[in-house]
């Protein structure tokens, strides 16, 4: 997967220097919708801010759609950062393509100019996923955990908890535990603006409910990835 994403920003930089340049590239532009695509890595170790990293590392596909400046999100919005990187609502989600966790949501983004071409951004937002919550434990393990199944064990019941006990480690080795079907996403995007309607962009984002959206496990997920943009 990492060699695919090398290849894959080669191939938006060949794109990037074969499309030719036009001026005033960098004005907001913000009555535009906005379609973006592209690549990730999933499950990575970025900023050390989820769990055991590499449990669900595969690939996925992210695609977002960029909806036109809201004037009631701009009147919600601080006026320094309303004046400034005046907000966008976004709607997007990324599927793995290696069966583990895919993730869909919506949420706002505040994104502003360094000169007419690059461009950062900062999005934060909801998503619901499809990963697991927690790895449960068998009847077996939850008795011998809760107290309601004591001693004297049967031979059968001794091997049934060695047999239980490699299962669930089996599982939490390669499932994160989000522990909630709702998690926050935090994404940071640096761009550079190929014409008035090309990007390409990199970016990192964390998923986790931070303790806020649920007091079970928070391993979290981080992720980073390329993608284009496109205005229309």
């Amino acid at each position: 997967m990492k060699r695919f994403l090398a290849f894959a920003l080669l191939a938006l930089l060949a794109l990037a220097a074969a499309v030719p340049a036009t001026a005033q590239v960098g004005d907001p532009l913000r009555d535009q919708w906005e379609l973006r695509a592209g690549v990730t890595e999933h499950d990575v170790s970025i900023f050390g801010l989820g769990g055991d990293k590499g449990k669900e590392n595969s690939g996925a596909i992210n695609a977002e759609i960029i909806l036109p400046q809201s004037p009631l999100l701009t009147r919600l919005t601080p006026g320094f950062l309303r004046d400034t990187f005046r907000p966008q609502p976004w709607v997007g989600g990324t599927l793995n393509l290696g069966g583990k966790t895919s993730y869909g949501g919506a949420g706002v983004l505040y994104r502003g100019y360094a000169g007419q071409r690059l461009y950062g951004e900062w999005a934060t937002g909801l998503v619901i996923h499809d990963g697991v919550l927690e790895n449960d434990l068998s009847a077996l393990l939850l008795g011998l955990q809760n107290g309601s199944l004591t001693e004297p064990f049967t031979d059968a019941q001794m091997l049934q908890t060695l047999i239980d006990l490699q299962d669930l480690d089996f599982r939490q080795g390669r499932n994160i535990e989000f522990g909630s079907r709702v998690l926050f996403r935090n994404a940071f995007t640096l761009g550079y603006r190929v014409n008035r309607k090309l990007a390409i962009e990199g970016f990192v984002e964390h998923l986790s409910h931070g303790t806020i959206l649920s007091s079970g496990s928070n391993e979290g997920l981080d992720s980073y990835g390329l993608r284009t943009a496109i205005r229309f």
